[in-house]
């Protein structure tokens, strides 16, 4: 993760009260859900590092899925790819849920919202 999202997941762990890994789950799928490729070249590699069995828990192979899924949309080879947009869905996505979570039932409200669409 970028320095960055490091920052901005401790901050929103202190908010709310939730694990970087449980947020970043939400992130990388509120970037999932934009149209619109992120740039690997927009986030450093400063920050921690997280594995993905980590990240994902026993979810792992769900969230792997579908960022092939998305790769293969955006023409992207995920043999090539995974690794590198995966860090960028994950990066964009933190700051997208830092923009709308300022406490614990902004959460909630936004998991209402988004079940929605």
């Amino acid at each position: 993760m970028s320095i960055r999202s490091q920052h901005l997941l401790g901050q929103l762990k202190a908010k709310t009260g939730l694990t970087p890994n449980i947020m970043g789950r939400f992130g990388i799928c509120l970037s999932l859900k934009d149209p619109s490729m992120p740039n690997p070249e927009e986030f450093d590699e400063k920050g921690s590092e997280i594995h993905p069995s980590v990240l994902f828990g026993e979810y792992e192979d769900i969230y792997m899925t579908l960022m092939i899924q998305r790769l293969k949309k955006d023409n992207l080879d995920p043999e090539i790819y995974l690794s590198k947009m995966l860090r960028a869905h994950f990066n964009r996505g933190t700051i997208a849920l830092f923009a709308r979570v300022k406490d614990l039932s902004d959460f909630y409200e936004m998991i209402k919202v988004e079940r929605k669409n």
